[in-house]
């Protein structure tokens, strides 16, 4: 009997785990791309997101990393969302920190919040409201949100009206809504992407990027809910060229994908700016570097046993940028197809691997 127990304690312990439902990746300001006064200062920031799992327990993610001076926050609530800066003020509640609904984000660090008690269903939009007592002059931000936020002199709480609100298409300071869960097959998707994972040309506060129909299409078309998925794509991000925006993936795979909560499986669809920024005669080259850095990055991965896919890098014909290098993408892909072999099955498909269990 007493052995009986311990397996069982053992088995529920193991059990008990975060899983990332929403995330973004971190960047520092492009002043062309904000050209707003972007210091938070006795601000009250309310930011949109929409997650992919839901839970009854979870926490906050948030980042300063790219910022030489600390956040201090007064408090922060979330709540279910509603149309445009509205929210059910019933279900909003507060994030502690260390027991304390104050937080200070130090310089070059990130924090996460104590497990909250709250509803998060699949799917849903959620409202998250930053107290700002005092913030940087360049804030750690996500520049394409794609989604509106709302910004107040003051503080505020759940009952304030937003609607004169100033209005913004960028997040400040978040980076991760993590749920608890005692299942043992649920899991998280960390998805290494630029501007076509980002979001460009998708529609603002309409949730629409690749990645948020992803998580639609495994829900409702394949009743598959025991999968976060994970947007860490930045716009035109770069794989190894030195240049474009954020840090380079092979750099930033390591704290965007590998850091995310109950990652098992990862996607990696980046390079096309790398082709489009190198210099004339030098795509072999950087195809070459390209391949390199993903392999790493899939070395990485599977150490973790993570499973890795690859997204083929997108035909680019027409585009002006990338019309000297005709040959790069073919070249590019003849070259992936080679070296994976046996390594990883680049063209596997997803829904397959979501629904299989670990």
């Amino acid at each position: 009997m007493i052995l009986c127990f311990i397996c069982t304690y053992t088995l529920q312990m193991a059990a008990q785990t975060w899983i990332g439902t929403w995330a973004t990746a971190p960047q520092t300001v492009v002043k062309a791309f904000m050209p707003y006064n972007n210091n938070m200062t006795n601000r009250s920031v309310r930011q949109i997101v929409k997650v992919s799992v839901g839970g009854n327990v979870i926490r906050l993610k948030l980042s300063n990393i790219y910022s030489m001076q600390p956040v201090v926050i007064r408090s922060i609530y979330i709540a279910h969302a509603k149309d445009s800066f509205k929210i059910d003020a019933k279900s909003a509640q507060y994030f502690k920190f260390g027991n304390s609904y104050k937080a200070t984000i130090p310089a070059g660090r990130q924090i996460v919040s104590d497990a909250l008690k709250f509803n998060l269903k699949n799917l849903e939009r959620v409202a998250i409201t930053i107290n700002y007592t005092s913030a940087p002059n360049v804030p750690t931000v996500h520049m394409g949100s794609r989604t509106t936020s709302y910004i107040m002199k003051g503080v505020t709480n759940a009952h304030s009206n937003f609607e004169k609100a100033f209005r913004e298409n960028h997040w400040y300071n978040i980076s991760g809504i993590d749920v608890y869960t005692m299942s043992t097959n649920m899991s998280a998707i960390a998805i290494m992407g630029n501007s076509i994972t980002d979001g460009k040309c998708s529609t603002d506060n309409a949730q629409n990027r690749w990645p948020d129909v992803m998580s639609e299409m495994l829900q409702l078309k394949h009743k598959i809910t025991n999968q976060g998925v994970l947007n860490l794509g930045i716009g035109n991000n770069r794989v190894t060229v030195p240049g474009g925006f954020g840090a380079l993936a092979k750099e930033r795979f390591d704290r965007d994908i590998l850091m995310q909560s109950g990652v098992k499986k990862v996607i990696i669809f980046e390079g096309i700016n790398d082709i489009g920024a190198a210099k004339s005669g030098n795509s072999e080259t950087v195809a070459r570097q390209i391949i390199e850095s993903i392999q790493g990055m899939m070395r990485k991965a599977k150490a973790r046993k993570m499973k890795v896919y690859l997204g083929t890098i997108t035909p680019f014909k027409g585009c002006r940028l990338l019309q000297p290098f005709p040959r790069s993408s073919p070249t590019l892909c003849k070259r992936l197809d080679s070296k994976s072999g046996k390594e990883s099955r680049w063209h596997s498909r997803l829904r397959q691997a979501a629904s299989r269990p670990e």
